[in-house]
């Protein structure tokens, strides 16, 4: 349970921080039709988050310059649309991350499982990050269609980048489901798959945290790739990322 809410807060942490390193890379069209397939996941969280809240939606982008791929007009309950916003999208991260751990094999094996992390942790953190770490020299043993996953998650982590507010409410809509399930246990409360039965034992301890390890991995991947890409020199850096514009509402959801 710890290492669980170690990775939900790392990711959040993780995805803030990639919030503000991305700057204006998803507002150009360029990247917008590139990485659109990657995208939808974050646009259906985005549009459920207007329609739970009543905030105007005022159409999509999907190739124009300086412009998000969602155009959304003014929300008048924030409190509500931050935490509701910053957990659907991470949820559909984490979602889609479980679904290719459960579909492909491959990448599920080169992931460490939760256990050996746990193991590695009690032998100091020079252990763990060495067991993190031998996760990226694996990848050079997937096939294609692995390979090609393993891109498309990680071009989602970048659409899910999170501002200031959205992450904190994400790390805390996060904890306070992990919260509430750990209550629930540690009281002796029984729920079917809920339980401490095959649930836990097979598919949430094994296939749910490897998703969540699978999304640390490529948000310190990308994290990592956008501070390298400001140090490529502006004269040659065409994909080097830009201050957001700060004028008008829309421009700041990019």
């Amino acid at each position: 349970m710890l290492l669980l809410t170690s990775l939900i807060v790392t990711i959040s942490i993780l995805s803030w921080a990639i919030g503000q390193l991305r700057g204006d890379l998803l507002s150009r069209g360029v990247m917008k039709c590139i990485l659109f397939p990657a995208l939808i996941p974050d646009l259906l969280a985005r549009t459920l988050t207007c329609l739970a809240t009543a905030t105007p939606i005022n159409g999509m982008s999907p190739w124009r310059d300086g412009e998000p791929l969602l155009l959304e007009g003014d929300c008048r309950v924030q409190r509500l649309a931050l935490p509701l916003g910053s957990f659907l999208r991470l949820s559909a991260l984490v979602g889609a991350s479980l679904f290719c751990v459960l579909k492909f094999p491959q990448l599920s094996a080169v992931v460490p499982s939760p256990e050996s992390l746990e193991f590695a942790a009690q032998r100091g953190p020079g252990a763990f990050f060495h067991s993190l770490g031998n996760s990226f020299s694996g990848v050079a043993t997937l096939d294609m269609p692995a390979l090609l996953v393993v891109v498309a998650l990680a071009a989602m982590v970048l659409a899910a980048g999170l501002r200031t507010r959205e992450a904190m409410a994400g790390a805390l809509a996060g904890v306070g489901v992990v919260g509430v399930f750990f209550f629930a246990e540690w009281i002796g409360f029984r729920l079917g798959v809920f339980s401490n039965g095959w649930f836990l034992q097979r598919f949430y301890e094994a296939e749910f945290g490897k998703a969540l390890i699978v999304l640390t991995l490529l948000s310190l991947l990308v994290t990592g790739t956008l501070m390298l890409l400001y140090a490529v020199p502006a004269s040659v850096g065409r994909l080097r990322p830009r201050p957001v514009s700060t004028r008008g509402h829309v421009l700041t959801q990019s």
